[in-house]
């Protein structure tokens, strides 16, 4: 408990932004703000910022609490001088020290003064956080923060020189759980499909452009559904982007433009401080991403119900009612993933799946479920609705028919018969194989019989005594 205590009271000493060493590589420069720091309108002078030296602020300000959270692991606080001085500098070392480090995100940064000779800033930094507890799978405290931030230029390094609390506040409890969003959506790909070192449209939703968004979610609603499902891999091993929060919300425009929703899929480790700050910057520094409807999260190990609550806690503060769930059941969460039921191919006896017989099966799982939350697919990939220019694929006439969106019709017994016919062409070649066979082994067992019965024949004639051709004469 004192050891809680202690790190309560030396963490509140620090605000900073968000990242650490720990958490992965990054896609881009910090610069840029990662999603997690958002510059608004300046309201100082005399001097006019300029960009360079705004993104080496950015840089400075997100670099500060990772490096940070580097020597509370490490131990190693020499990289401490490049970022803090002065009075800055002793708080960031007790930070270190202390065995908790602040993570935040959702930063709002405002310029109050820029001197003439281009080496003081006067900043206001407004921003949310998280100090995790050591002993629990919560948090010390979880607030909102506004504080005055003084940086110096010495050796051409951005430094935080002091800083000045202004205002903190503790975030409101979150509202009971539920309800689970109604939702009858696809999914745009595999789950690989966020990967940006991946250099292709189709497999990187991060790099979509807007017309790309708006012809899938044009095709969501073509389709008789009305939520596009994007997957997210925020585990440690995937690579943080900068470009992630710019997608997101070029996404949600098309889609409030298109009467259509968002439902991030996120894939993380644990709910760890790391992924919580993470998806944060996924969400970007500013409002919520228009259209966006949930985030379900699927975590590799079952989630704490203390860490769900915070989880939600976090994106109530910010955004609002938004719904969280998870892969798993769980009594804290807005909803489960199994609140959706999906359409899953059915590959038996053989494991081949045409498009007949998967056209078949995507109407009739319509049909049964014509209310409720569903998920149908996938947009993109084997199997899916689309071809890569955006195309409809033969898949796609299951739902575009004009019958099968409201009042979907059951299928037809041709195209169970000639689906049928091609999944089961393997067994149908084996059988008409081993009937030819079958029939080739009659006619050669008849075959043998008949020259059997010839042979016997000619055997029984041979026992009789022959008989001349002369007739004999008559007896007298």
């Amino acid at each position: 408990m004192r050891l809680r205590r202690t790190a309560l009271l030396v963490t509140l000493l620090l605000g900073g932004c968000a990242r650490d060493l720990a958490g992965g590589p990054q896609v881009g420069s910090l610069n840029t703000g990662a999603g997690l720091l958002r510059w608004l309108p300046d309201q100082g002078g005399p001097r006019n910022l300029e960009p360079s030296t705004r993104e080496a602020l950015t840089d400075s300000l997100l670099r500060g609490e990772r490096e940070v959270a580097f020597a509370l692991r490490s131990g190693q606080r020499e990289g401490l001088r490049d970022l803090f001085t002065e009075a800055a500098l002793e708080d960031a070392r007790a930070v270190a020290a202390s065995g908790a480090a602040p993570h935040s995100w959702g930063h709002r940064v405002t310029l109050r003064f820029y001197a003439p000779d281009g080496a003081t800033v006067s900043l206001t930094d407004q921003y949310w956080y998280v100090i995790p507890d050591p002993e629990s799978a919560g948090a010390l405290r979880a607030a909102r923060r506004t504080q005055d931030v003084v940086a110096q230029l010495d050796d051409g390094n951005w430094r935080t020189h002091h800083w000045r609390v202004l205002r903190d506040e503790p975030m409101p409890a979150p509202d009971p759980p539920g309800p689970a969003p109604l939702t009858r959506g696809v999914r745009l790909g595999p789950p690989d499909l966020d990967r940006p070192e991946l250099d292709r449209p189709e497999l990187n939703w991060t790099g979509r452009r807007a017309d790309d968004w708006q012809r899938d979610l044009r095709a969501v609603r073509d389709l008789g559904l009305d939520t596009l499902i994007l997957p997210l891999d925020l585990r440690p091993g995937a690579p943080e982007s900068s470009r992630t929060a710019p997608a997101l919300a070029e996404a949600g425009r098309a889609a409030l433009a298109q009467g259509a929703g968002l439902l991030l899929e996120v894939q993380v480790d644990s709910l760890s401080p790391r992924a919580l700050r993470a998806l944060h910057g996924a969400l970007g520094a500013g409002e919520r991403p228009d259209a966006l409807v949930g985030v379900l999260l699927r975590p590799e190990v079952r989630p704490d119900a203390a860490a769900v609550t915070l989880w939600r806690q976090t994106l109530q503060a910010r955004f609002g009612p938004l719904p969280l769930g998870t892969a798993q059941a769980e009594p804290t969460a807005d909803f489960t993933a199994g609140s959706a039921v999906t359409f899953r191919e059915n590959r038996w006896p053989l494991g081949l799946l045409h498009d007949p017989r998967r056209v078949w099966q995507l109407r009739a799982f319509v049909r049964a479920h014509p209310q409720g939350s569903v998920q149908v697919g996938r947009l993109y990939g084997p199997g899916g609705f689309l071809t890569p220019d955006g195309s409809f694929t033969p898949l796609a006439r299951a739902l575009t028919r004009p019958q099968s969106l409201d009042r979907p019709q059951s299928p037809g017994p041709l195209a169970f018969v000639w689906g049928w016919a091609l999944d089961l062409w393997p067994l149908l070649a084996c059988a008409a194989l081993l009937g030819a066979w079958w029939a080739t082994r009659g006619r050669r067992e008849q075959r043998r019989q008949h020259q059997g019965r010839q042979q016997q024949g000619r055997l029984a004639g041979s026992g009789r005594p022959r008989q001349s051709g002369r007739r004999r004469p008559p007896r007298s």
